[in-house]
Formats: structure tokens, C-alpha cells, sequence
């Protein structure tokens, strides 16, 4: 089924989409009605939406050490937003056209950390990272990895990458998430997740 089409059938018309920049983001305007909770219909809105590609985050633990793999790395919209210009993550990048999540996770890892897997990753969510405005969907994973051997600069140099591994026990992280240290909103959810499970995964290292 075509936008129109599924829109439609989602109580929604789809009058107009139009492209108005197809870079590296690309965006695209759309004019649409939509029918109200009171079972009226909206006049005509103007929304344009930044079109993301899907993608996969994963959060490396390692439950014999209690330790986490995370990443740093210069995110130019977070300096002009006044936030740290070096921002601490998980690992995350887009899933490549016709790539399965789980082989995106594997290459992300090993592409931004250099760590192995060990064991079948475990899906943590499915979501929309900014629906109000972006179609991104992030593939959110955690997988299990020795972080003994873990640290280094990593990044594909024909992206321009300049990646630096931080791992650091597990204390450390859950008080990152709490005194703003941690500003992505991927990887708190990814260290909420881990607080929840935290126990199970260290009773089956």
C-alpha cells in the first residue's frame, strides 16, 4: 500500500508530498487531513518530516566484570545546542539497504569497537526516536562482550570517524544516567533496560 493509500485507511488524506532536499537527510513536505478524536476532520496541515533511515543501537555489558563498552565521540548538534561537544553512547548506525538488524549490529560493533560478540544479542525495543517530526526507527540491542579486551580508537576512516572506547563499571554508568553525563536518549533508555535486567544477565555469565 502506497502513503496515500495508508493513510487513508488510517483515518488520514493525503493530499500533497512533495521533496524539497535529498541529501544525507533528506526532507519531504506533505499536506494532510486527519480526523479528530471528536470525529471531526482537521483543515489542511503543512508538515514536513525528516526522513532517517532505520537504524540499530546496542549496548555492550559485560556481566562477569559488571562493566559497560560505550563510546565517545564529537556531535556537532549537541555543541550548538550547548551541549558537551564529545557526547558518551552506546553503539549505534544505520542499517544498510537490505541488511537484517542483528548483521548491522555486528558490523556496528566491530566497526566502532573492535569487540566481539559472544552469544546471540537481545532485542530490547523497537521505536520511533522523534516521531513528531522524523521517521528514524531505532533497533535498540544488547550484547554480551568481554570488556577486558575492549578500548582503543576505532571509526571507519572513510566516514570520518573519530571514535574513542570508554568502559566503565557499571556503577559509574547508572550514575551517569542520573547526573547528566549521559545526554542521548538511546542510551538511557538502553541503561534503564540494563538496570532491569542487570541481575538476570549476571546469574547466566
Amino acid at each position: 500500500m502506497d502513503d496515500a493509500g495508508r493513510l487513508r485507511a488510517e483515518g488520514y488524506t493525503l493530499l500533497a508530498h512533495d521533496r524539497c532536499h535529498d541529501g544525507f537527510l533528506k526532507l519531504d513536505r506533505y499536506q494532510v487531513r486527519h480526523r479528530r478524536f471528536d470525529g471531526t476532520t482537521t483543515p489542511v496541515l503543512d508538515r514536513e518530516i525528516v526522513v532517517g533511515a532505520d537504524c540499530v543501537g546496542v549496548l555492550l555489558y559485560d556481566p562477569v566484570h559488571d562493566a559497560v563498552v560505550l563510546i565517545e565521540q564529537f556531535r556537532l548538534p549537541a555543541a550548538v545546542t550547548g551541549e558537551d561537544a564529545i557526547q558518551v553512547e552506546i553503539v549505534a548506525g544505520r542499517i544498510d539497504p537490505g541488511e537484517p538488524p542483528l548483521a548491522a549490529v555486528e558490523r556496528e560493533v566491530r566497526e566502532e569497537t573492535g569487540c566481539v560478540i559472544l552469544g546471540a544479542p537481545e532485542r530490547i525495543a523497537v521505536a520511533l526516536i522523534s516521531p513528531g517530526y522524523n521517521t528514524e526507527r531505532l533497533h535498540l540491542y544488547c550484547a554480551i562482550v568481554d570488556a577486558g579486551a575492549a578500548g582503543g580508537l576505532h571509526g571507519l576512516a572513510t566516514e570520518d570517524e573519530d571514535i574513542r572506547v570508554l568502559v566503565q563499571p557499571y556503577d559509574t554508568f547508572a550514575a551517569w544516567q542520573t547526573d547528566g553525563r549521559i545526554a542521548n536518549l538511546f542510551t538511557l533508555h538502553a541503561g534503564l533496560w540494563l538496570a532491569l535486567n542487570r541481575d538476570r544477565l549476571r546469574s547466566g555469565a
